[in-house]
């Protein structure tokens, strides 16, 4: 009579050496499958950071040329036409008699030559003064539009938290947006707003810059086409900045930028 329990023993030991087999593999196949899964996960995300790296490659290049492509129009309709004027008139027999208008000509290049230096770089931005950058960018704006522009500071706005190089990337995203109203919005009056925080807004510097222009359907426009907005974009992305755009046809468009204090 001990043979079946001998059996049973043996059935019971097989059991549990095959319970503990599909244990095992239970625990290996999920270690896999969420390995697996953590893989897919860090290949999604450097497949991500790849595109993005390579759009902002493909975005720098073409800012690049386009800059260049503006500078070059710039000196040839300005500056360059000047001095072939100056050297017409230094080549006529009377030259000497032409010494006022030739200096004149000489002033207006040089007053083109450092609005295009400004432009490249404003010098305020290597004394880290983002204020001044903008109050010097709209001044000139409003010499070179017939658009009426009210520029508002609050008073004792801190910028002093910002970076060289997130001052230099907030003064062109404002100086795109100014671009963009120049070219497109057909505005008549624009209104920027500088501040910090208020009451329980997260600490950070706000920009709101707004236009009574034509706007445009933000649901229709082409991201990809648009080229100053994505530009914009890229470079509140870039210092960890957060910019909404808003607009309505025949309603004027609005932009709000927010940068955060990183502690």
């Amino acid at each position: 009579m001990p043979e079946p329990a001998t059996t049973v023993l043996e059935l019971e030991e097989i059991i549990q050496r095959y319970t503990t087999y599909f244990i095992f593999f239970d625990i290996v196949f999920f270690v896999l499958l969420l390995a697996g899964v953590i893989l897919l996960i860090h290949f999604a995300k450097s497949k991500k950071k790849l595109k993005e790296s390579n759009e902002y490659l493909i975005f720098t290049i073409q800012g690049q040329e386009e800059e260049r492509g503006r500078i070059a129009r710039e000196l040839h309709d300005t500056v360059a036409q000047n001095l072939r004027y100056c050297k017409s008139l230094c080549e006529k027999p009377e030259a000497a008699e032409n010494l006022p208008q030739i200096a004149g000509h000489i002033s207006k290049s040089l007053a083109e030559v450092r609005s295009i230096s400004y432009n490249l770089a404003p010098p305020d931005i290597t004394k880290n003064d983002f204020l001044l950058c903008i109050k010097n960018l709209c001044e000139e704006y409003t010499e070179n539009y017939n658009t009426t522009l009210r520029l508002s500071i609050l008073e004792n706005t801190d910028t002093s938290f910002l970076s060289k190089n997130e001052i230099l990337n907030l003064y062109r995203i404002v100086q795109e947006a100014l671009t963009n109203i120049a070219k497109h919005a057909e505005a008549d009056e624009i209104v920027i707003l500088i501040r910090n925080a208020n009451g329980n807004e997260e600490k950070g510097l706000y920009i709101f810059i707004s236009d009574d222009g034509k706007g445009f359907d933000t649901e229709k426009i082409d991201q990809e086409k648009h080229f100053g907005l994505r530009g914009m974009k890229k470079r509140a992305d870039l210092i960890r900045a957060e910019l909404f755009v808003t607009s309505e046809k025949d309603y004027g468009t609005q932009i709000k930028i927010f940068k955060g204090i990183i502690i």
